[in-house]
């Protein structure tokens, strides 16, 4: 008997999860892990010495996540934009290549400078308020309509208040608690026939249990109405108190326009301040616990002091003037047409960041007016799509790791994500299957939904986001959605029926015009951003939500096993302070769980000690592929630590900077010093596992001639 209505769809076997064939011989893949600016410098350091070692030419893949992607995607468009004279020696993002030069003078890229900085915290609060809007306006609307309908069916708040042990003297209380007690009621009674019964129906069809979910949540919804006219009176008591000791009012000031406002704006920046911590305080372990009452308290506030706000005022002026009436409609005007018209990605930080990853990552050679080769960022307003990338020069397929966010139970329990990779052919994952990429891309959507190589870029590094795979929380989820900290996308869902559906041109304007309503009316905006409070993310959507590849594994190494490379290079680049190899642990349960495939590898010697240094920079294992086939492989997992043996830079950086080879992935920028010694660590990195590696140069040859390389 199931606990829950549970999925009852028949599920394949791991065979159904691979992609490719096994090959005949070598099929190298190189994955690199996410970390943001730091990763992206270390990956830079170990693609140069794989670069230089000829294995990047002779690889089959490169699946990246996150900063590591920044890169790989990196390397893509430079390759698809530049032609072979260009080179001149230097291989494209090659040690002292102009693209690295380049980077070397944009490693602050997020914020540059004065300006950069002041328009970002703009650009902050801008999506605040945006983002914020349609849900305050909605609870300041529903506030003054249940006011004014209480106050026409002649009943006041304090009616609804409990008195004490006694009966209550309002018919009105008296009816929702009678609801409220017949609905608990029929909740036990339909767990009471399931027992006597023990005819639970078909698997994952119990409309018993769904019954009895919905009179309870009815129930809540009555305990809820029944907290209000309490949490109404607390707040005119407490703006009183506020507005009294801040600005030393007297009570009555609560009463004016300028005093709700006031007390209002007051509670406000009260629940962003605790918003504001419990943000920082979310990287701290040892302090989740206050963490989580913040954000509970910072998202309580923003929803109730609009809500009780207008209850109070509702209920204190019963009857609505004129001009009530028309502010409200107003405010009905702006949700609706809200809803219509300004798309989520509008206001969330994903085309900052996308606008700032193309700024920096995105490069092409040219010769200047000197006629000296420099590398040149692409305008912001060509749209690169990675369909149409072609690289001129020999390189891996890439494949850009993402996470779908999906909170049912078409993923197993606690994982809330399944893989979701892009490639320049298909794109998709197993949940979804695969699809066209080009398709995907949106090309003709609303402005600024569609989907380029630096929109994959900046999903793939979508680490701040309501949904966050297994390392969601509930009460920092509802808050990160209500202050716009959002990086994720929401893209048309492949599978629903919308996303297949061929318009056809119409020739009227008024037809016209009727298709971009409704086509603005169901784009992701606010509705969506709800979905993302509540966790309520479904594969059966019109659109899914994509975030941060490292919410589902962040070294990409499950999607390269995916591919059935025999030889698999990792770098892992993820902050690992304590030593205790988290990530590649997730990577080898995965790959065992999704795939079959077991792998036989010990990370200890990669691991720092209590002096902060390891044994040695990689290791090498044995990875074993199910039957049929039984296919052997080897990976190779190179980590961001410091050695004995490391350069000695290196050594004296650390005694400078103690945080290295560890600082924080929120560092988003570095100086010129912090990303020589991360690309330094990756270079030695990168030298170490190609000794690892160990495929003599003809066999790496022969691979590529027989289709096992490149593609």
């Amino acid at each position: 008997m199931p606990l829950s209505p549970r999925t009852s769809k028949a599920l394949p076997g791991v065979a159904a999860e691979y992609l490719d064939e096994q090959p005949d011989g070598p099929r190298i893949g190189i994955a690199l892990s996410g970390g943001g600016i730091r990763s992206a410098a270390f990956n830079l350091g170990a693609l140069q010495a794989l670069q230089e070692r000829g294995v990047l030419r002779d690889s089959a893949y490169l699946a990246a996540v996150s900063g590591g992607n920044y890169i790989a995607s990196a390397l893509m468009i430079s390759a698809a934009h530049t032609s072979a004279e260009l080179e001149n020696g230097k291989p494209l993002w090659g040690r002292g290549s102009p693209e690295e030069r380049r980077l070397r003078l944009n490693s602050d890229y997020l914020a540059p400078g004065h300006e950069g900085k002041l328009w970002m915290a703009a650009s902050v609060v801008y999506g605040f308020i945006v983002n914020y809007l349609p849900f305050a306006l909605t609870a300041v609307i529903a506030g003054r309509l249940t006011g004014w309908v209480l106050a026409a069916l002649g009943v006041r708040l304090t009616d609804l208040r409990l008195n004490g042990l006694h009966l209550p003297e309002s018919a009105v209380l008296t009816a929702l608690l009678a609801v409220g007690a017949v609905c608990v009621l029929l909740a036990l009674g339909a767990v009471c026939y399931r027992r006597m019964s023990d005819n639970p129906g078909d698997y994952g069809e119990s409309a018993w249990e769904r019954f009895g979910a919905r009179v309870l949540l009815v129930a809540g919804a009555i305990v809820v109405v029944l907290l209000l006219p309490v949490l109404t009176r607390l707040y005119a008591l407490a703006s009183t108190k506020a507005l009294a000791w801040l600005f030393q009012e007297p009570p009555e000031t609560f009463q004016s326009t300028v005093g709700r406002i006031a007390a209002g704006l007051v509670w406000l920046v009260a629940a962003l301040l605790a918003a504001a911590a419990a943000l920082m305080l979310s990287r701290r372990l040892r302090a989740r616990r206050l963490m989580l009452l913040l954000a509970s308290l910072a998202a309580a506030g923003l929803l109730l002091v609009p809500l009780l706000s207008a209850l109070e005022l509702a209920n204190r002026q019963p009857r609505p003037s004129t001009v009530d009436v028309i502010v409200l409609a107003a405010f009905v005007v702006v949700v609706l047409g809200m809803a219509v018209f300004v798309h989520n990605r509008r206001y969330s930080m994903h085309l900052f960041y996308r606008e700032r990853l193309n700024s920096a990552f995105a490069l092409q050679r040219e010769r200047d007016e000197r006629g000296c080769i420099v590398a040149a960022p692409i305008s912001y307003r060509e749209k690169l799509y990675f369909s149409d990338l072609k690289p001129a020069t020999d390189l891996p397929k890439l494949v850009v790791c993402c996470a779908v966010n999906v909170t049912t139970d078409d993923v197993p329990v606690g994982r809330f994500a399944e893989s979701f990779t892009f490639e320049r052919g298909r794109s998709g994952g197993p949940l979804f299957g695969y699809h066209d990429t080009k398709r995907l891309e949106q090309r003709n959507g609303v402005a600024g939904t569609e989907l380029t190589l630096p929109s994959m870029m900046a999903v793939s590094g979508a680490a701040l986001s309501p949904l966050m795979g297994r390392f969601t929380y509930p009460p920092l989820r509802f808050l990160m959605a209500l202050t716009n900290v959002r990086l994720g996308v929401w893209i048309k869902n492949p599978n629903h029926a919308a996303a297949k559906r061929v318009e056809e041109d119409c020739r009227s304007r008024l037809r016209r015009a009727a298709r971009r309503m409704r086509d603005g009316w169901f784009e992701p905006g606010a509705w969506y951003v709800l979905r993302e409070a509540l966790g309520a993310a479904k594969s059966t959507h019109r659109y899914i939500y994509l975030t941060d590849g490292g919410h589902w594994e962040n070294l990409g190494v499950v999607e390269l096993l995916r591919r059935r490379c025999t030889h698999v290079l990792c770098f892992d680049a993820s902050c690992d302070r304590d030593g205790e190899g988290l990530d590649i642990g997730r990577a080898i349960a995965l790959a065992r769980s999704e795939l079959g495939v077991d792998i036989d590898l010990d990370p200890r010697p990669v691991l720092p000690d209590s002096a902060g240094l390891s044994a040695s920079m990689a290791v090498a294992g044995v990875m074993s592929y199910p039957p049929p086939g039984n296919q052997q492989a080897q990976l190779v997992y190179a980590k961001a630590v410091l050695t004995e043996e490391a350069s000695w830079d290196l050594h004296a950086f650390k005694h400078r900077e103690p945080r290295f080879p560890n600082h924080s992935t929120s560092q988003q920028m570095f100086t010129d010093e912090q990303f020589e010694a991360y690309r330094t660590l990756g270079h030695e990195a990168g030298e170490k596992a190609v000794t690892l590696l160990n495929i003599p140069a003809r066999r790496r040859a022969q691979a590529v001639a027989h289709g096992n390389g490149r593609v």
